[in-house]
């Protein structure tokens, strides 16, 4: 039986409009309700982006979020944090200089913002989801002077280039201490002049931090096996979330990579509600393992 189900935003749960799918918030919530496993978001974005989905995606996801690739875990109903880490200072400090000597683009997320140098605006599409939210995308003309100003804490600091810019410094960035790089993952930019780039990019948090560790985490506040929880994504950060549940999905939109790992892959796309189809399927095999157990004389769970 399973009793969690883990899920990846961008590519996964959310359209390309940032939206959830009808059919994935009818799908999980009905999961919730009969079966009562918990729904929980897995994101590099800011907690407070993922909040306000979790509150689009209805009541079922009014228990636990996981946000900036598990710097954050955040008990939703009590307001308190089951883990807080953040990067260091003299850690950003060092990734700052690592950017500046290879001229490399770079952002980070507070718990409220996803922070980034203006110069580089013409790099990304316009995201639905911050004209949304009402937490708008911030940009900055001196990030360094953001930086050494804010009072809010960095868990997250991601590098954007093209592919080759990145591998030229991926070992300058590996020898800084105590920080964990994810896996690639990719963007497309704006059309430009009838061009549309790839850009790359990794994230990069403290030592110890993924979206796997926080699972991990959740699973034994709440007393869940392995077995019992169910993960769905689509990109390179989500590698490690699909190999620490018992049930792995991946996207029809997924990388190769995450695909090779998977249990199952989704017969449609983000777009056409592929999670909710999925979870339909699941419902049912729940549904009619149920009815078998009533037939021996027991109930599921007991």
């Amino acid at each position: 039986m399973y009793k969690m189900l883990v899920l990846d935003l961008d590519g996964t749960l959310l359209d390309d409009y940032k939206e959830i799918p009808n059919k994935n918030i009818e799908e999980i919530n009905k999961l919730n309700k009969d079966f009562g496993i918990i729904p929980v978001i897995a994101t590099a974005r800011p907690l407070e982006v993922a909040r306000y989905i979790a509150n689009k995606g209805g009541d079922a996801f009014q228990s636990y979020i996981i946000a900036t690739n598990g710097a954050i875990l955040m008990d939703i109903q009590k307001e308190e944090y089951l883990i807080n880490k953040s990067l260091l200072p003299e850690q950003v400090k060092e990734l700052v200089e690592v950017c500046k000597r290879n001229a490399l683009e770079y952002e980070f997320m507070t718990t409220k913002h996803e922070v980034a140098d203006i110069k580089y605006a013409y790099r990304r599409v316009i995201d639905p989801m911050y004209d949304n939210i009402g937490v708008p995308f911030n940009y900055q003309s001196d990030l360094e002077d953001y930086i050494s100003n804010t009072q809010d804490s960095i868990p997250l600091f991601a590098i954007n280039g093209t592919k080759k810019e990145l591998e030229n410094c991926l070992y300058e960035f590996k020898n800084i201490n105590g920080i964990q790089i994810s896996g690639e993952c990719t963007r497309t930019t704006p059309e430009i002049d009838g061009r549309i780039d790839t850009i790359c990019y990794y994230d990069i948090m403290r030592q110890g931090v993924t979206k796997a560790s926080a699972i991990e985490v959740l699973a034994n506040h709440l007393n869940i096996k392995k077995e019992e929880i169910i993960a769905v994504g689509d990109g390179g950060n989500d590698i490690e979330m699909l190999q620490v549940a018992g049930l792995k999905i991946a996207m029809k939109n997924a990388t190769k990579k995450l695909k090779e790992i998977a249990d199952f892959v989704t017969q449609v796309d983000n777009n056409e509600g592929g999670v909710g189809r999925m979870m339909n399927v699941i419902y049912k095999a729940l549904e009619h393992e149920k009815e078998n157990s009533k037939e021996k004389g027991f109930e599921i769970g007991e």
